[in-house]
């Protein structure tokens, strides 16, 4: 998937909001460039069985500068961070998840893990196809990964920090 099909999603039928949300989306862009460290990111969509975000998030996650873990197998993959927003619920529910979490295999090795590297998100209001949430969602991620470079005041509401 390429950024030219996220745009796609966007509304071309209102010309206004489409320059509004492409405009968002290159000012994250823009302040990547300044950015050298490309991370590693497992979204996780579920977590029984444990799936990975597909659809748009893997291009959401490079477009918010990071590098998408495509393997399911999280010990392998052994990414740099972790994000849980589980498909179509809010995050509390997330948070409510949190033991399954835990006791997936090797978590405790996890380099996310070991560095405190695990946020919990809104699956339901972001982590979606619809145009708003495709940008909230790299503008999220962003914020995550680069809290130094943004800060677009979804923390609390759309993502938390997981301490364990």
């Amino acid at each position: 998937m390429s950024e030219l099909s996220i745009f796609s999603y966007l509304p071309a039928d209102d010309p206004e909001v489409l320059e509004q949300l492409q405009d968002r989306i290159e000012l994250v862009r823009h302040k990547l460039k300044f950015v050298e460290l490309v991370p590693t990111v497992a979204c996780i969509s579920s977590l029984s069985p444990l799936k990975l975000a597909g659809g748009l998030v893997p291009e959401l996650i490079r477009l918010a500068g990071g590098t998408p873990v495509e393997l399911e197998d999280l010990a392998a993959a052994d990414p740099q961070y972790i994000i849980v927003a589980l498909e179509g619920s809010p995050l509390n529910t997330a948070m409510s998840e949190v033991e399954t979490l835990m006791a997936l295999p090797g978590w405790e090795s996890l380099d996310a893990v070991k560095n405190g590297r695990i946020y919990l998100a809104d699956g339901e209001g972001h982590f979606s196809d619809s145009p708003a949430g495709i940008v909230e969602t790299i503008e999220m991620i962003g914020e995550i990964l680069n809290p130094k470079q943004f800060a677009f005041g979804y923390e609390g509401e759309g993502w938390i920090k997981f301490g364990v």
